[in-house]
């Protein structure tokens, strides 16, 4: 087995989408590859029983549109309305958030940010987008907008 393969079996599913901003684009190039090696990838199911098994049924979408913003404004910014923050913006950071804690790019007087955007709720969902996506907003009922992605 090349080098190359090894590598691959030894990377999680996990790892591209936790570590990699581009993990789609290598789990393409990864189902690409398998495509060339069959044989290999039926060898590596029964080593890995983790290894990706087919589908119960054939997937129903037709394009997906994978959004990799580095550099691109924050989420809180734009789809994530915190009214708690925007309540406290200006004021003194509180004790609860560095309690305990020696952070070295925290000033002893840092005081809380909020939101730069306004929030108002679009559409028959009355999804709440950002008045920095005016554009969005106006498609609010023909987009899906999950929030139900958690991480440790």
């Amino acid at each position: 087995m090349h080098s190359f393969q090894n590598h691959c079996l030894d990377v999680t599913r996990r790892h591209f989408l936790k570590d990699c901003g581009v993990g789609l684009g290598k789990m393409a190039l990864a189902g690409l590859l398998a495509k060339q090696s069959i044989g290999h990838a039926a060898a590596a199911s029964a080593v890995n029983p983790l290894a990706a098994r087919p589908a119960h049924y054939p997937g129903k979408a037709k394009a997906v549109i994978h959004l990799f913003m580095a550099g691109a404004p924050s989420h809180l910014d734009l789809f994530d309305p915190k009214p708690a923050l925007t309540k406290m913006d200006g004021q003194p950071l509180p004790p609860s958030v560095t309690a305990g804690q020696r952070l070295a790019f925290i000033r002893p007087d840092a005081a809380v940010m909020g939101p730069q955007f306004k929030f108002a709720r679009h559409g028959q969902s009355g999804m709440e987008i950002s008045e920095a996506l005016p554009h969005l907003a106006k498609i609010a009922d023909d987009i899906s907008l999950v929030r139900s992605v958690y991480t440790d």
